[in-house]
């Protein structure tokens, strides 16, 4: 019986519409949905501001002159937007980093599927007929990974900078149950026919997507970095070469603990050239089973006594974003480290803005809520690696 892979191509800066679809295994949303999705959060803000300030404070209008936080102009789409859109399905998305995937008690082939970011690129690792495949909407065939390299490959965008979310049930417990691929004839016509492609020919490295040789939306479009600007200085990997097939997930997993291992700035398949399959094992579990580091044991410091400290340099280990919408509705974004108490977090807050002996909530999450019960978890531990947070004075 022909399995089929559904793997849509980039549109405009629509990769986070792409991501969910491809998640989902079927043309579900558009752009006009989770538009919706986003006024509506955008609503939820204002509801908040305008509940603790009033329709008249500085507060509302700065905010009201800021825009949408969930929606681009593009078209680029935030977490929360994404996650809100999943709810209709009785799914949710978690982050990775809280659940100690660089440990080996965590068995990510469990997943049934996963949704990363970084530069507000968002693309998806689904689970089809039980072979894990990368769909991601700036290339041009869903790349095959296998089993083995799942973690070694996780833990390689993670140490890249990537934000990765795997997919649970509602009530973010279980792994979450995605829709069967179609077996069916009728069943694709829940998607654009270019973008279905037949499993078997993928495995075997064979052609271009199956019920369409051409491919319409090739080379269009490009994903959008969340500051606007150029990658940053870290090493960056370049697969030369990479073909198809269930090495290749592997090898990427290989190059990425090379580049951070020698901080190389470009790497490629020919720097694994003349290394010996026991060097290439030691590489890929050491990629699989890198520590979290940075986490604290003992005692919950005050949050007064919170130090803020140095902002942890970009890409290096352990090292997450959030994105925080301060109480005087500025939106910055900042590095902490997955071991770094949410404590800290308030205080940075604090730090940029004076709350005149105010207490300071922050919420996060859809529909959003306060976290002031995870202060003295870790970052990683209460899962709020590249999340959004709203903060406010009451």
């Amino acid at each position: 019986m022909t399995v089929w892979i559904y793997h849509e191509r980039q549109q405009a800066a629509l990769c986070g519409q792409h991501a969910l679809n491809n998640l989902l295994q079927r043309y579900q949303f558009d752009v006009e949905q989770l538009a919706d999705i986003a006024r509506n959060l955008d609503k939820q803000e204002f509801d908040i501001i305008i509940a603790a300030s009033g329709r008249d404070s500085k507060d509302y209008r700065d905010r009201l002159n800021e825009g949408s936080g969930n929606v681009d102009a593009s078209g680029n789409f935030s977490i929360e937007v994404l996650r809100a859109a999943l709810i209709p399905n009785d799914l949710t998305l978690v982050s990775v980093a809280g659940e100690h995937v660089r440990d080996s008690e965590v068995d990510l082939t469990v997943r049934t599927g996963f949704i990363l970011n970084r530069h507000n690129h968002w693309f998806t690792i689904r689970l089809v007929n039980d072979v894990f495949w990368k769909l991601d909407s700036m290339k041009e065939r869903p790349e095959r990974i296998s089993h083995f390299a799942l973690a070694a490959e996780v833990s390689a965008f993670l140490a890249a900078g990537y934000c990765v979310f795997t997919c649970l049930d509602a009530k973010g417990l279980n792994s979450g149950v995605l829709p069967p691929p179609p077996r069916e004839d009728w069943e694709l016509e829940r998607g654009r026919p270019e973008f279905w492609w037949n499993e078997e020919d993928l495995k075997n490295g064979r052609g271009d997507s199956g019920r369409a040789k051409v491919d319409t939306w090739r080379n269009v479009g490009a994903g959008m970095r969340l500051d606007g600007g150029a990658t940053g200085g870290r090493a960056e990997v370049v697969d030369v070469d990479a073909g198809v097939g269930e090495d290749a997930a592997l090898q990427r997993a290989l190059l990425a603990s090379v580049a951070e291992t020698t901080g190389a700035r470009v790497v490629d398949r020919r720097t694994l050239e003349g290394m010996s399959e026991e060097e290439q094992m030691r590489l890929a579990i050491e990629a699989s089973m890198a520590s979290e580091g940075g986490v604290e044991e003992g005692g919950v410091e005050r949050e007064e006594e919170e130090v803020v400290g140095e902002e942890p340099e970009d890409g290096a280990e352990g090292v997450v974003k959030l994105q925080l919408r301060l109480p005087n509705n500025k939106k910055t974004i900042r590095r902490f480290l997955l071991g770094d108490r949410v404590s800290k977090v308030y205080a940075f807050v604090k730090s940029k803005c004076d709350g005149r002996g105010k207490t300071l909530e922050l919420r996060a999450g859809f529909p959003p809520k306060d976290i002031k019960e995870m202060i003295g978890m870790t970052i990683g531990d209460a899962g709020l690696a590249g999340e959004s947070l709203n903060g406010r004075w009451i």
